[in-house]
């Protein structure tokens, strides 16, 4: 083997400084990619949920918008009505369905005893009830026209989203 000095090549410390810049270099890129990712899952776990709440909110909408009024006792035909749970008299169709509840069963929302949305947080369903100018009044009182309803769904283990629909009472 022969030596030539003029011969260019790179070092052993050229080359390991080269591979531990790569390295770095990869971390970094690995981290990046971690959190792209970690942002994705919790885009499809939120869109999920929002869709389901969304869903179950809209159900909930349109049974109370037919929850019928008794004109004998100048009130709506609510049973009972507390800030998680509605027993009430809807009428579709022509056809009254007395006893209609909507309330929370652990991190499920029923109605008429069937499930509407799961991953609901604690305490994740809110009845309000309302006068004509949005003071709160009992369920059952006559003033009462408004419901105000929250939803807070469990979008991951550290996060929930909240929400709401109003539903003005019809004569």
């Amino acid at each position: 083997m022969t030596f030539f000095p003029d011969q260019r090549g790179f070092s052993l410390i050229e080359l390991i400084v080269v591979i531990v810049v790569l390295g770095i270099l990869g971390a970094a890129g690995a981290l990046g990619l971690k959190q792209v990712l970690d942002g994705y899952t919790l885009a499809q776990a939120n869109s999920g949920s929002t869709q389901k709440a969304q869903n179950a909110l809209d159900r909930i909408t349109i049974e109370l918008s037919h929850i019928t009024f008794n004109s004998g006792s100048s009130c709506y035909n609510i049973s009972a009505g507390t800030a998680s749970s509605i027993t009430y008299t809807a009428n579709f169709g022509g056809a009254d369905e007395s006893g209609t509840i909507i309330n929370l069963s652990g991190t499920q929302v029923l109605l008429k005893n069937f499930p509407l949305t799961d991953g609901v947080a604690a305490n994740g369903l809110q009845f309000s009830y309302l006068d004509g100018n949005g003071n709160p009044v009992g369920a059952t009182d006559a003033n009462m026209r408004l419901i105000d309803i929250a939803l807070m769904v469990q979008v991951t283990s550290t996060a929930t989203r909240t929400y709401t629909a109003r539903v003005a009472l019809q004569k």
